[in-house]
């Protein structure tokens, strides 16, 4: 076995050009998918935390039917202590009560249809990002129940600012008539066009007041120490809820389309990844073949002297995974520090933030070096290195030995 192994080595570094392009080419190309997988686990963990912390939480409780409908009579009631059992679980961050309503904010100028949020301020920033995408003023402040937050856009089409008054109308949970005027202290600016052209938040207690909503609310957004446990613990939640009123959606069931667009681009890249095994193989291919059609007569020899078709065919394919070897450790080591530097300086994609804002990507992409990934990627290349040798191999241990002998 050792000789063989040495054969093939020594096989390897007789054409020294073309193996050294054929294992840039292995490295080159694991380094790429390396890198590009990483940078998309980069963008989905961004899409996720950004959606996920902006307003939805990780998980949601509603009454059932709440999430399709989002009215003011499919509630919790008495929510006070499901959010004290919530809170009870090791994996959960915050939860925070939540009223929600659809309405008309009204100005002296203009009027326009809106999400009426009702908050509980000092629970909403343990949940929620909204806070911070404060760009002028402030956020609600506890015991202030005439104070409103409005989106950036929604503002310029009331034509309004800061503190001035602007009027909430909708219908309240007994059917009567909801109407409150309250004064303007913070503008959002999300950068997302239907957040900030449509929501206006207010306390807690004033939703309640203006919808007749006591003792209710419409949802218990939670976060968790981890998104990744979002699935596991909304159903642990709603075991532990035990009520056929009541369920706990994940985020991946509030927003399906951003689960669907997170799918479809990791079903994108293996496409790519697919395109980079075919110009891997094809570079391996040519050097192994082209390596045993030069060594006919040397396998000729072999042959003739009593070498086995087999190990024949185990010499080249250790050529073979020889190259794959030493293209996958630069390949390694590239795609592992070019995603360790960008992971840390960021990609720049600032010509790009309107659209990327759209998917809750930031102008900065952090790439995130996967293992899983790295492996995968790692052993695909390994793998492919091993098959295309097949058919040289076939070709070598297939040879007569009087021909082969007699090739020039």
């Amino acid at each position: 076995m050792f000789t063989f192994l040495k054969i093939a080595f020594r096989n390897i570094i007789r054409n020294r050009r073309r193996s050294l392009i054929t294992i840039s080419a292995v490295g080159f190309g694991l380094a790429a998918l390396i890198f590009i997988w990483a940078f998309v686990d980069g963008a989905h963990i961004q899409m996720t935390e950004n959606y996920t912390s902006l307003l939805s939480g990780h998980i949601q409780v509603h009454k059932k039917g709440f999430q399709a409908k989002e009215q003011l009579e499919i509630n919790i009631p008495n929510p006070q202590g499901i959010v004290s059992g919530i809170e009870s679980n090791p994996k959960v961050l915050a939860a925070a009560l939540r009223i929600k309503a659809f309405g008309l904010a009204a100005s002296a100028q203009n009027s326009s249809g809106v999400l009426i949020l009702g908050v509980f301020p000092d629970k909403e920033i343990k949940v929620s990002s909204i806070a911070k995408r404060i760009k002028e003023g402030k956020f609600l402040e506890s015991g202030k129940d005439n104070s409103i937050v409005i989106g950036r856009r929604l503002a310029e089409n009331l034509n309004v600012v800061l503190d001035d008054k602007i009027v909430l109308m909708s219908q309240a949970f007994d059917g009567s008539i909801a109407s409150a005027a309250f004064r303007i202290k913070g503008l959002l600016d999300t950068g997302v066009e239907e957040i900030d052209k449509g929501i206006a938040i207010i306390s807690y207690k004033a939703a309640e007041d203006l919808f007749v909503m006591q003792d209710r609310a419409s949802e218990i957004a939670i976060r968790l120490k981890s998104v990744n446990d979002s699935e596991l613990v909304a159903s642990q939640i709603g075991q532990a809820l035990n009520s056929s009123d009541l369920e706990a959606l994940p985020w991946q069931e509030i927003s399906p389309i951003l689960k669907q667009w997170i799918e479809f681009d990791n079903g994108f890249i293996w496409i790519i990844v697919l395109v980079v095994m075919i110009v891997v193989a094809i570079g391996i291919l040519n050097t192994v073949l082209m390596g045993v059609l030069e060594r006919r007569r040397e396998f000729g020899i072999l042959l003739a002297l009593g070498t086995r078709r087999r190990q024949i065919i185990m010499t080249v394919a250790w050529e073979s995974l020889f190259l794959g070897v030493f293209g996958t450790i630069i390949g390694l080591i590239l795609g592992y520090f070019l995603s360790l530097y960008f992971g840390k300086t960021g990609i720049n994609l600032t010509i790009f933030t309107q659209a990327l804002n759209a998917f809750y990507v930031d102008a900065f992409v952090y790439p995130k070096v996967s293992l899983g990934h790295t492996i995968i990627s790692t052993s695909l290349v390994l793998i492919t290195s091993i098959i295309v040798s097949l058919y040289p191999a076939y070709h070598a241990a297939n040879l007569k030995p009087v021909d082969a002998i007699r090739s020039i």
